[in-house]
């Protein structure tokens, strides 16, 4: 009689266990990240070379906010659909007279690229660090 009580206890314990795992709440996917950190001089001219950073990733299919980044700031960039698959993303810094142009696209076999375009800026000679993320809203 001991015995069958004990296997019991055993089963409502694991029982009790599969319960709580189940009822646990789903944590939100990780903020994804395409950035470069580069020395820029302030006074840049057009014919300098642009600065680019790519990475290919997997996505799930979903709403993101995505937003350039320059520094410690975030811009206001969009909410976007995706669909699942693989995208190429590309940031670039595109030197102008005497400003700077931010681009991010975003790439999928089959599907039109989806950009953003951030606003002319100067900025003093140094390191900066430029590039977009992708926050999902799941």
């Amino acid at each position: 009689m001991l015995r069958k009580f004990g296997k019991l206890a055993a089963v409502a314990a694991v029982a009790t266990a599969a319960v709580s795992l189940v009822s646990a709440p789903a944590s939100a996917a990780d903020t994804a990240y395409n950035t470069r950190t580069l020395w820029v001089g302030g006074y840049p001219r057009e014919t300098d070379a642009d600065a680019c950073t790519t990475r290919t990733l997997y996505l799930n299919s979903g709403t993101y906010t995505w937003k350039q980044i320059r520094d410690l700031a975030r811009y206001p960039g969009r909410d976007i659909y995706l669909a699942a698959g693989t995208y190429t993303w590309t940031d670039c810094l595109h030197p102008h007279d005497n400003y700077y142009q931010q681009t991010s696209t975003l790439d999928k076999a089959g599907s039109s690229p989806a950009s953003l375009t951030g606003p002319a800026f100067t900025t003093l000679s140094g390191d900066m660090t430029f590039g977009s993320l992708l926050d999902p809203h799941f």
